[in-house]
C-alpha cells in the first residue's frame, strides 16, 4: 500500500502542476486540449427558464481556465444557455442581443474530424450541464457512446450552427 501511495505522490509531482491539481478538483471538466495546453471549465449555475415536450431550456453561468506545464490560470465566468433534449441538444450563447446555437448530433456522421474537434468544449460543456461532471467528461472521450448511454436520439447526420433572436427561440427550431 505504501508503495502505491508513493507511486502515486510521485506521479502527480513528476506530471506538472495542472495534473496535479485535478487531484482535488472533481468539478473541472476538461476540454480541447492543444499544445499550449488544456481549456478547462467548470459549472457555476443552472438555472431552469421554460420547458417543452422533448427538454428544458436553462440559463446557466460556466467558470472558464486553462491549464498547462505552468499551472492553471482561472478565466472569466461566461453565461449562456442549453437546451436539454435526448431529441434536439443545443448549446447557446449570446451577443449584441442574439443568439447562435450549436445543434448538437452526437452520431454525427458527416461531421469532420476538425469540426469534432472544434466543438469538443461546447459538447463537453453541454453534457455536464444537462447529465453532471462525468457525463462531460465522457463526452469529450466518447461522444457518440455517451449520448446512447443516456438515451439520446437525434437524427441529424452533422451538427449545425443556427442564428436566433432570442434564447426561448430554440424551443420550436427543428
Amino acid at each position: 500500500m505504501l508503495v502505491r501511495t508513493t507511486a502515486l505522490a510521485l506521479a502527480l509531482a513528476l506530471s506538472g502542476p495542472a495534473l496535479a491539481q485535478d487531484a482535488g478538483r472533481t468539478d473541472l471538466i476538461r476540454g480541447l486540449c492543444q499544445k499550449d495546453g488544456c481549456d478547462e471549465f467548470s459549472v457555476a449555475g443552472v438555472e431552469p427558464v421554460t420547458r417543452a415536450a422533448d427538454g428544458t431550456l436553462n440559463r446557466t453561468r460556466v467558470r472558464t481556465f486553462h491549464a498547462s506545464h505552468q499551472g492553471r490560470t482561472a478565466g472569466a465566468e461566461e453565461a449562456g444557455y442549453v437546451f436539454c433534449s435526448t431529441t434536439r441538444p443545443a448549446i447557446l450563447s449570446g451577443q449584441g442581443g442574439r443568439f447562435t446555437a450549436l445543434m448538437i448530433a452526437p452520431a454525427a456522421t458527416a461531421d469532420s474530424r476538425e469540426t469534432v474537434r472544434r466543438n469538443a468544449n461546447f459538447v463537453a460543456l453541454y453534457f455536464a450541464i444537462c447529465h453532471g461532471a462525468e457525463a462531460g467528461r465522457a463526452a469529450v472521450r466518447d461522444l457518440p457512446g455517451t449520448a446512447r448511454s443516456l438515451g439520446y436520439s437525434v437524427a441529424a447526420a452533422q451538427s449545425r450552427v443556427v442564428q436566433l433572436d432570442r434564447a426561448e427561440d430554440i424551443l420550436v427550431r427543428r
